[in-house]
């Protein structure tokens, strides 16, 4: 809400940052609060979206039209379906700014199958003005690196190479979710074997440490569960998959408290050196 982004801004200026940046899923309505509170405190705002990506996903007229196209298609292709890669987007003109709102337009118009997807298609139509980055273990890359390992894995990383070029860039992040870190790893070979540059990122789902608890209520509430719920799902040893429980990790850090983590939890599996490189390209984005 626009208390957030209000938050996310007084934050950002507490920790010496210079840049505020909101890069939702799917949407772009905190892009006016971003540019009142970016005005208010001093700060440059960066326009972004964390896209839903579907290759299969159909230009449809209404939105029942998405399940009806579903039901046509093989049992693996439903599954395929049914899943939403992550992919950011962000804008470093004014035509990749209309570009973002025309792909997020497009997803909740004519892509929307339970969120607001776009397909690679649309991706090619408005890419122009736009970086795109690789994104958490959610995404298309990430899904074909643990679906088929490695191979699969730099097939589509290739494969963004060739849709994006020289404004394709690798998304290290250093969370407590499990995927992550094989992720990472991963990452590393890829930018070792293209020279596809790392950046890296924090994933922020609330703004301050303490939130943490809040999350995962909000969590609960959304997926329908109960503390009593998930305390049975650990009692009964089910609860490796809850995301509920996965990170307490998520909060807008500091590059202190970057450092602390990456020597903390993160040092076996990125390299110093790398890991100031991609600190580096990070800021080389914000600053374009």
């Amino acid at each position: 809400g626009f208390a957030q982004v209000s938050e996310y801004a007084e934050y950002s200026k507490e920790v010496n940052q210079k840049y505020l940046c909101i890069s939702d899923h799917g949407v772009m309505g905190s892009v006016p609060q971003v540019i009142s509170e970016s005005e208010k405190h001093g700060l440059k705002p960066i326009f972004a979206a964390e896209l839903y990506i579907n290759q299969l996903q159909p230009k449809t007229k209404f939105r029942s039209e998405a399940g009806e196209f579903r039901k046509q298609l093989s049992e693996e292709e439903q599954k395929s379906f049914d899943k939403n890669g992550h992919l950011l987007a962000i804008a470093y003109n004014n035509i990749g700014y209309r570009n973002l709102v025309k792909m997020t337009s497009w997803g909740w118009i004519h892509g929307f199958y339970r969120k607001p997807r776009i397909n690679h298609e649309v991706l090619m139509e408005h890419k122009e003005g736009l970086i795109f980055t690789s994104t958490c273990a959610i995404s298309e890359i990430a899904r074909a690196f643990f679906d088929g390992g490695e191979d699969a894995g730099f097939q589509m990383v290739e494969k963004y190479m060739a849709m994006f070029g020289q404004y394709f860039y690798l998304e290290l992040m250093m969370l407590d979710f499990k995927l992550q870190k094989p992720y990472d790893i991963f990452l590393i070979k890829a930018h070792e074997k293209y020279g596809v540059p790392l950046i890296i990122s924090q994933d922020c789902h609330y703004c301050k440490k303490e939130h943490s608890h809040n999350q995962r209520l909000m969590l609960m509430q959304k997926n329908k569960r109960t503390l009593k719920t998930i305390q049975a799902m650990i009692d009964a040893g089910e609860a490796d998959d809850l995301f509920e429980l996965q990170d307490t990790n998520l909060w807008m850090k500091s590059e202190e408290e970057l450092n602390e983590k990456w020597e903390a939890s993160y040092s076996d599996a990125i390299d110093y050196e790398l890991f100031k490189q991609a600190k580096a390209e990070t800021v080389k984005i914000c600053e374009l």
